[in-house]
């Protein structure tokens, strides 16, 4: 009996050196992985980005499903006037999606943000403030939202470049280089300002697939 106890005794001891071997096994792997995350944080931010743009054109055309057509890019008159010309689309788009008559996008709203601060006279949406919210990418920058209808409009956004400064950058709808015509013809345009968080530069994201040029 006591050689038995002292065995078990034994393998129990064994089994904690084993487990403090595997603590500073994952410690270590931890740490590499986190400094390789690090590294390739930008990219990270590219992916997330693009999978939630995707993210709001389910949402978009759900609305267009259930409503008749894509949310509009255009301030509406029944809004009331507009606070100012800023983050026009992306506003519109956001009052759409959780309107009182729609009841909700399924987004997250911590996807929500007001880079400009600016509020409407009434409320619009099934928010309980007045705030004129825009999508946010990574980057904690508004997304650009165009309607089909305002593809030849240009818009002035209020971003954060990457030296975490208010800038504004005008965006314009993307045209495909091929072809002359505008992506997404028959919808709608997402677009984000990307990692240096300036619209119409290359790490510009979209909704559609635009061919780099090296």
């Amino acid at each position: 009996m006591l050689l038995r106890r002292h065995a078990t005794q034994s393998r129990a001891g064994f089994s904690l050196i084993e487990l403090l071997a595997v603590m500073v096994i994952l410690s270590i792997l931890m740490t590499f992985l986190a400094f390789r995350l690090g590294a390739l944080g930008g990219a990270a931010k590219q992916e997330t980005t693009r999978s939630f743009l995707q993210q709001v054109a389910l949402a978009a055309n759900t609305y267009e499903t259930e409503m008749g057509d894509y949310p509009t890019s255009s301030w509406k008159a029944d809004w009331g006037p507009t606070p100012n010309k800023q983050n026009l689309g992306g506003e519109a788009l956001c009052v759409q999606l959780w309107s009182k008559d729609y009841g909700g996008s399924g987004i997250s709203d911590d996807k929500l943000i007001n880079m400009d601060g600016d509020e409407a006279k009434k409320s619009l949406t099934t928010h309980g403030n007045n705030d004129l919210f825009e999508l946010r990418d990574a980057w904690d920058n508004p997304i650009a939202y165009f309607h089909r209808q305002d593809y030849n409009r240009e818009d002035v956004y209020l971003t954060l470049d990457e030296e975490d400064s208010l800038d504004t950058s005008l965006v314009k709808a993307v045209k495909n280089p091929k072809t002359g015509n505008y992506f997404n013809p028959r919808s709608y345009q997402l677009i984000s300002a990307g990692e240096d968080g300036l619209f119409g530069t290359k790490d510009d994201l979209y909704n559609f697939t635009v061919e780099r040029e090296d």
